[in-house]
């Protein structure tokens, strides 16, 4: 990887790598596995979109909605491959209203602190 050439540091979007996986094929708890524990500085989280192209379903990364459990689940294996690291969601488009942020962000927080709970994105809603 080129991180370890330059030793730049790397932000991890996770949902950024979700959505890749998705669209390109690719197996992204493989891609996880291979990024270096000691280049991760901070993860990011998001939603996506799901669009139609031709049939075929692409995934946009729009940071338009809340994180998907399936972004979640992903999440948790970056934390288990990488340990604790600085976490942000990102919510660029459709802002919600400020308690829908901050219950985002309280599951982040449990991911981060506590094994999360199978419930643990409900209590986002």
């Amino acid at each position: 990887m080129y991180l370890r050439r330059t030793g730049c540091g790397l932000l991890l979007d996770v949902n950024n790598v979700f959505v890749s996986a998705g669209n390109h094929g690719y197996d992204a708890t493989s891609y996880l596995a291979a990024v270096p524990v000691d280049a991760v500085g901070e993860i990011h989280l998001a939603g996506h979109a799901r669009n139609d192209a031709d049939g075929q379903t692409i995934l946009i990364d729009d940071h338009g909605s809340r994180v998907p459990s399936d972004v979640w689940q992903l999440f948790s294996q970056a934390l288990a491959h990488l340990g604790r690291r600085p976490t942000l969601i990102e919510w660029d488009t459709n802002i919600p209203t400020l308690e829908v942020l901050l219950g985002e962000a309280h599951v982040a927080e449990r991911y981060l602190t506590d094994e999360p709970s199978e419930n643990c994105r409900a209590d986002a809603a």
